[in-house]
Parts: structure tokens; sequence; C-alpha cells
């Protein structure tokens, strides 16, 4: 159902409790339980075994995944915002040199496929290799004809 520029999703029944609760526990498990212990990986393995600090628990990995996270956001100093908005409609000069963008591709994509076919190949330097011993031939008589004219010359 949509409502002016807002949509709305209705969710009813058990069936629609379920997918919230599931597809709550996934944003959870990666945005929470993933990183904390990612976070406690790093620190148990990594600092406490050359700075002799102590190890810590899946919640000391959370407040430290959040003090990352924290200062990597205060000192990026960029606003990240999250938009949910329809992308705006192309107008006619920018659909028209879409459809000739698409239709230069499609003639590419045909050639290409004429080009790459067996047969095609084939034919193709079938005619070439027929032009190249019609003008070796040709050549080869100029050649003969030029040797016979020094000759009568001579």
């Amino acid at each position: 159902m949509k409502n002016g520029n807002t949509k709305i999703i209705e969710i009813n029944g058990f069936r629609g409790f379920l997918t919230i609760m599931f597809i709550g526990v996934c944003l959870v498990a990666g945005f929470v339980v993933f990183p904390a212990k990612v976070a406690m990986y790093l620190w148990n393995n990594l600092v406490s075994a050359y700075l002799a600090a102590p190890i810590i628990n899946v919640w000391q990995g959370l407040l430290l995944w959040a003090a990352v996270a924290l200062t990597g956001y205060i000192a990026s100093g960029k606003k990240v915002f999250v938009s949910f908005s329809e992308p705006e409609q192309l107008n006619d000069a920018e659909m028209k040199m879409l459809m000739d963008r698409v239709k230069i591709q499609e003639e590419a994509r045909r050639l290409n496929a004429m080009l790459l076919k067996p047969e095609t190949l084939k034919e193709i330097t079938k005619k070439i290799d027929e032009e190249q011993a019609v003008l070796a031939k040709k050549v080869s008589d100029n050649v003969q004809e030029e040797k016979s004219e020094d000759k009568e010359k001579l």
C-alpha cells in the first residue's frame, strides 16, 4: 500500500512477527555480535600476545568495537545520512541519449556475434586469402612484364 510518497508495509499474523524477529536477529548479529567477536579475537590474539595486555570477553569486544566505530565516525567528519527516496526520472534528452547508446551497443553486439561465428570467420579468411592470391598474381605478372620490358630495352 502506498500513501503519498510514503510506502507502508503491512505485516500481519505470526508469520509477519517471525519475519520481523528474523530480520532483527540478523541485523544484531551482523552489526553487533560479529564485529564484537572480531574485535575480541583481534585484541586477544594480537594485542595480548605482543603487549602483555589482559584478555577480553565478548562484551568488552563490543565496547571496543563501539569505541573504534565512534572514533572513526567522529574523525571522518562526514555526515552519514540514509535516504529512502525515488530516483529522479530521465528527461527526454537523457532518454534519447540512453536509447542511442543502447542501439549502438546492440549493433556492436550483433556485429561481434556475427564475426565470432566460426563459419563466418572461415568465409572471411577464405575471401582474404583469395584476394591476396589475386594481388600476388597481379604483382608477379607486373614484375615479369617489367623484366621483359627491361630485356627488350637492352
